[in-house]
C-alpha cells in the first residue's frame, strides 16, 4: 500500500451493534450460501510463513501455494522482469468477481503484513471454493508493482477485453490482513458490496470496522475503479497499526493469528455469499 502520508489521522465509522441484533433472523438463510473448505488454522499461517523471502521470489511462492491448491496458475508479464499471477475458477457463467492482492513490498521491511497477508490468501481462498459449483467465474490475482503506481493491477485492467471489462461484478481487494480485526474501506468501496460483507460477517458473528484510509494511501482498488468497475477494499489497519507499514516492523510477528484466521473464514464466506447474491451479467 503506497501511503507518502503518515501524520493524516484513519478516520473510523462501526457498523452498530443493533444491526448485529436484526440480523440474527437470517444466519440459517445465508448459511445454506455459504458452503466453503477451510483449510486449518496451522495450514493458513504456514502459507503465511513462507512468503519471508526476498522479493524477486514472492511471485514464484505464490504459483507454488496455487498448485498446491489445485490451480494451475498463468502469469501475465508487466515488463521485462515482473508479472502477474492470475489463476481462474470457472464458473457456470462468464460472470467474473476478480480477487487480488499483490505480491510487492517495501524491502525496509519482510512486508509480511503489506501485503502478503493478502496475496498469499489468494490460492486458499481458491482452495475454499473449488469443491462446488459456482454461478461466477472468479479469477484470483497476485499483483505485481503495487507500491510503483499500481503497475501490475494497471497493466491488467488496461489488457482487458470489453467482454471481459463488462463482465466482472466486482474487485475484492486484500490489502495489510490480521494486523486488527477486519476493517473495509467504506467511502472507496461499492455500496452493496460493502453492505453484502456486512450482512454475512453478521451471520457468522464477525464484526466488521469501517475505516476510511482516504488520505492516507492507496492500493490497487483505484485501477479497476478507473475502469467503472464495483469495488471494496479490505484491510486491518488502524491510526495504531499504520507506523508498521513501510518499516522494518512489517514482520510476522506483527499479525495476530487468530485475527488473521478470522479473516480468511470471513473471506471465504464472503465469496461465497457474493457468488449467490450479485446477478449474472456485467456492469455497463
Amino acid at each position: 500500500m503506497p501511503h507518502p502520508r503518515y501524520t493524516t489521522s484513519v478516520r473510523k465509522h462501526t457498523f452498530g451493534a443493533a444491526i448485529l441484533v436484526a440480523a440474527a433472523a437470517a444466519v440459517p438463510i445465508l448459511a445454506q450460501r455459504v458452503q466453503v473448505d477451510l483449510l486449518s488454522e496451522e495450514e493458513i499461517q504456514a502459507r503465511l510463513e513462507s512468503g519471508r523471502v526476498g522479493q524477486s521470489k514472492r511471485p514464484g511462492v505464490l504459483r507454488e501455494l496455487f498448485v498446491k491448491s489445485g490451480c494451475a496458475p498463468a502469469e501475465q508479464r508487466v515488463d521485462r522482469n515482473r508479472g502477474n499471477v492470475i489463476c481462474t475458477l470457472p464458473g457456470e457463467t462468464p460472470s467474473t468477481i476478480v480477487v487480488g492482492g499483490h505480491t510487492d513490498f517495501v524491502t525496509r521491511g519482510e512486508g509480511i503484513v503489506d501485503d502478503w497477508s493478502g496475496s498469499s490468501l489468494l490460492p486458499s481462498l481458491y482452495f475454499a471454493l473449488k469443491s462446488r459449483p459456482r454461478r461466477h467465474t472468479f479469477v484470483f490475482v497476485g499483483f505485481t508493482a503495487e507500491e510503483e503506481g499500481l503497475a501490475g493491477s494497471r497493466e491488467y485492467v488496461w489488457r482487458l477485453k470489453k467482454d471481459q471489462w463488462s463482465s466482472i461484478r466486482a474487485f475484492v481487494n486484500l490489502e495489510c490482513l490480521g494486523l486488527t480485526t477486519v476493517k473495509v474501506w467504506v467511502r472507496r468501496s461499492a455500496p452493496e458490496l460493502v453492505t453484502r460483507l456486512r450482512e454475512i460477517a453478521q451471520s457468522i458473528g464477525i464484526i466488521v470496522d469501517g475505516v476510511n484510509i482516504d488520505r492516507v494511501g492507496d492500493d490497487d482498488t483505484h485501477s479497476f475503479l478507473d475502469a467503472s468497475i464495483p469495488v471494496i477494499s479490505i484491510h486491518s489497519i488502524t491510526e495504531e497499526t499504520l507506523p508498521i507499514l513501510h518499516t522494518p516492523r512489517d514482520r510476522i510477528d506483527a499479525i495476530h493469528p487468530a485475527e488473521y484466521y478470522k479473516t480468511y473464514r470471513l473471506l471465504a464466506c464472503y465469496l461465497a455469499y457474493l457468488d449467490s447474491k450479485i446477478p449474472d451479467g456485467g456492469h455497463r
